[in-house]
């Protein structure tokens, strides 16, 4: 099977004619029947009956005509895509990203896009992962990235980078002298800095607490914060500890103003997400910006 016998085959339907499908490809009407006859031969089935006044498809053409016209339209889409992929796009994206994305992935990627394509504007919405699920649903906006994956079949998901839940403490001695190894039974008598309820990051932070051996209505809430950025730095003025990304505590681990934990024994990875509404079409510069949002995270 190859395109050129799709193509003949949609063209008859289309034409109901196979002498009109051979003008439009440029080719005999030999070779469309011969087209034809190889396509039914692979599949096992007649696709098309024919009779003196009409040309029509049989229940086996009729289950594989729509997936004909998809190859087709696939074939176009990325023949367009590889054209426009040294095009220097102009425009806005409308961005909705959770809060550890906006501010550790999206500085770096928006340099990294005026580089590649200059005339790509965004506009960033920060939220927490619920609120960024919302805006998608709601075509608020175009693109979103976040760590819930919802169960919606309106959305399109694509795993974006990979992300680690760790434990910062405040830099001081009582947690140094852990050297790195943070004793489960010692976790039970902490005060904790937490993210809000719809927080991605407190649902992975959840996830490990449990896997930790910790139960959350026994866990002792110091503060609870809207944003990573406030979890860190109430966490490095002492006021108790937390659960964040890795991704966000690479600036205060190299100021020395917190202690990194982590926990080999368990599994405290988790995936960001990059997705948008299933009936929605992207814009050019949307699909560029998504490409290149790919590209760059791949290199981090």
């Amino acid at each position: 099977m190859n395109l050129e016998q799709i193509k003949s085959l949609v063209s008859v339907v289309n034409h109901k004619s196979f002498s009109l499908a051979a003008k439009e490809m440029f080719v005999s009407q030999p070779t469309i029947s011969m087209h034809i006859k190889t396509l039914e031969k692979e599949l096992g089935e007649q696709l098309l009956i024919r009779s003196t006044k009409d040309i029509v498809l049989s229940e086996a053409g009729l289950l594989f005509y729509p997936y004909a016209v998809q190859m087709l339209k696939a074939e176009e889409d990325a023949i367009q895509k590889i054209k426009n992929k040294g095009e220097k796009l102009v425009g806005d994206v409308m961005v909705a990203s959770s809060s550890v994305p906006a501010n550790h992935i999206f500085p770096g990627f928006l340099a990294y896009s005026k580089k590649k394509n200059p005339g790509i504007g965004y506009k960033i919405s920060e939220g927490d992962s619920t609120e960024v699920l919302q805006k998608i649903l709601h075509f608020e906006q175009e693109i979103g990235v976040g760590s819930i994956r919802s169960s919606s079949t309106k959305l399109f998901f694509e795993p974006l980078i990979e992300d680690e839940i760790v434990l910062i403490t405040p830099n001081i001695k009582k947690y140094r002298d852990y050297k790195g190894n943070f004793d489960r039974n010692k976790l039970k008598r902490e005060n904790f800095v937490i993210r809000e309820m719809g927080s991605g990051t407190k649902v992975a932070a959840d996830n490990v607490e449990r896997k930790l051996g910790l139960e959350s209505d026994k866990v002792q809430i110091a503060a609870e914060v809207q944003t990573t950025e406030t979890l860190k730095r109430v966490v490095a003025e002492g006021v108790g500890i937390g659960f964040v990304s890795s991704l966000a505590v690479k600036d205060y681990l190299e100021q020395k103003r917190v202690l990194v934990f982590e926990f080999p024994e368990i599994e405290t990875k988790r995936q960001l997400y990059l997705f948008w509404h299933c009936e929605r079409n992207l814009s050019k510069v949307g699909e560029r910006a998504i490409s290149m949002l790919k590209e760059y995270c791949s290199q981090i």
